[in-house]
C-alpha cells in the first residue's frame, strides 16, 4: 500500500502549487469576480505525473507502470481531451449536443482500446454477459459518471472532496483485488483532488470548472471499469456504483424531475440535492459541503462493506440497504413531492397545476 500512499503524496505536490501558481481569470464566479477555473490543468497534470514520479524512484512502480502503459495513456489522453473540451467551456459556453458528443466520442475509445465492461458481476456473485449490450453499458456508464460529477459541482468543494473520498475507496478496492497499477491511478486522482481542494473549499479562489469535474468524472469511470476486476475478469460495477451513489442518483433524479415537469433534461437549474439541502436545512458555505462529504461517506462505506462480502449474500444485504437509504433521501430531499406534483404527472393523474406552482426555483 506504500506505492498508493506514495503516489497519492506525488500528485498532491505537483497539484497544490500548480493550482495556486496558475491564474486564469475566465467566467465570473457567484460573487462577480473574475475565478481562476484551473482545477483541470491541475487535477491533469497531478494525476499524470504521480505514476512517473513513483517509477523513478521504484521498481516496483516501474513495472506497474510499464506493463500497462498503453492502456494509461490511452485513458490520459483521451481523459485531456475531456478535461480541453471542458476548458473551453469555461472560457466560452459551448452547445450541450457538442459537450455530450465528446463524452460519448472519448467513452467510444476508451472501448475500442479494450477497456471494456464485457461481462457483468452481480451482488451475491452471480455474473451476467452483456454481449452487444456491451458498448452500451460501458459508453452509458462512462457518460453517466462524467457528468454526474460534473451536475454536483454546484458548491465550493463539493466535487473535488467527494471524487477525492470516492478515488480514495476505489483506491483500496483495487489494491485489495491485487490491480496495482489501477490503485497507483486512483490514488494520483485522490492525491491530485486534495492539492486541488485548499484553494476550493470554503471561500474558493479557483473553480473546478468544467474542465476539473469533467476530467474528474470520466476518470473515475475508466479507471472504475479497467481496475474493479476479480480474479475470473468479471467486473463488479456496483461497487464503484455504490461508492458514487450521491451524484449518480442527484443526476437521475435531475433528469427524471424536468422531464415530468415538461423542461428540457440537459438544461440547468438550481434544485439538485445540495440545492436543497441548504434551503430545507438552513446550512450555507462549508456547511453544504461538509453535509454533502458526510453522505458521499455513507455510500464509500457501504462500497466497501459490499467488497469485503463480495460474492456473498452480505454484498446484496449491503447493496439493498443503500438502495433504501438512496430511496430515503430522496424522499426527505422532497423531489418526491416534487414529482408527484409535477406537470406531467399532474396531467396523468388528471388534475392541473395550481396557479404560480413552482417546485423548483
Amino acid at each position: 500500500m506504500w506505492l498508493e500512499l506514495g503516489t497519492a503524496a506525488a500528485a498532491f505536490a505537483v497539484a497544490l502549487p500548480l493550482t495556486w501558481v496558475l491564474r486564469l481569470p475566465t467566467k465570473r464566479g457567484r460573487r462577480g469576480e473574475a475565478m481562476p477555473r484551473v482545477g483541470g490543468l491541475s487535477i491533469l497534470a497531478g494525476f499524470v505525473a504521480a505514476p512517473f514520479m513513483m517509477a523513478l524512484f521504484s521498481e516496483q512502480a516501474r513495472e506497474f507502470v510499464n506493463g500497462d502503459l498503453e492502456q494509461f495513456l490511452v485513458l490520459g489522453v483521451c481523459g485531456g481531451i475531456v478535461c480541453a473540451m471542458g476548458a473551453r467551456d469555461d472560457f466560452r459556453d459551448l452547445d450541450w449536443r457538442f459537450k455530450l458528443g465528446t463524452h460519448v466520442l472519448a467513452a467510444l475509445a476508451l472501448y475500442a482500446s479494450g477497456i471494456r465492461v464485457e461481462r457483468m458481476t452481480l451482488p451475491g456473485g452471480e455474473a451476467v454477459a452483456l454481449g452487444p449490450l456491451d458498448p452500451v453499458v460501458t459508453v452509458g456508464w462512462v457518460v453517466l459518471v462524467t457528468n454526474a460529477v460534473n451536475l454536483v459541482d454546484g458548491r465550493d468543494g463539493v466535487a473535488a472532496g467527494m471524487a477525492a473520498m470516492v478515488s480514495g475507496t476505489l483506491s483500496f478496492i483495487a489494491w485489495d483485488l491485487g490491480h496495482n497499477l489501477i490503485a497507483m491511478l486512483f490514488a494520483a486522482l485522490f492525491g491530485a483532488s486534495l492539492g486541488f481542494l485548499p484553494f476550493n473549499i470554503g471561500r474558493a479562489r479557483r473553480f473546478l470548472g468544467d474542465s476539473g469535474a469533467y476530467f474528474l468524472g470520466f476518470t473515475i469511470a475508466g479507471l472504475s471499469v479497467a481496475g474493479a476486476l476479480d480474479e475470473t475478469g468479471r467486473v463488479p460495477l456496483y461497487i464503484p456504483l455504490v461508492a458514487l451513489g450521491l451524484p449518480v442518483l442527484d443526476t437521475v433524479v435531475a433528469f427524471l424531475r424536468r422531464f415530468l415537469d415538461g423542461r428540457h433534461p440537459m438544461h440547468a437549474d438550481f434544485d439538485h440535492f445540495h440545492d436543497r439541502i441548504e434551503r430545507m436545512f438552513g446550512l450555507a458555505g462549508v456547511r453544504v459541503t461538509l453535509a454533502v462529504y458526510a453522505l458521499t461517506a455513507v455510500f464509500c462505506g457501504g462500497a466497501l462493506l459490499a467488497h469485503a462480502w463480495y460474492k456473498s449474500v452480505g454484498s446484496a444485504v449491503v447493496s439493498g440497504a443503500v438502495v433504501a437509504f438512496g430511496v430515503g433521501l430522496v424522499l426527505v430531499l422532497g423531489y418526491g413531492r416534487t414529482m408527484w406534483n409535477s406537470a406531467r404527472v399532474l396531467a396523468w393523474r388528471g388534475r392541473s397545476p395550481e396557479p404560480g406552482r413552482s417546485e423548483a426555483p
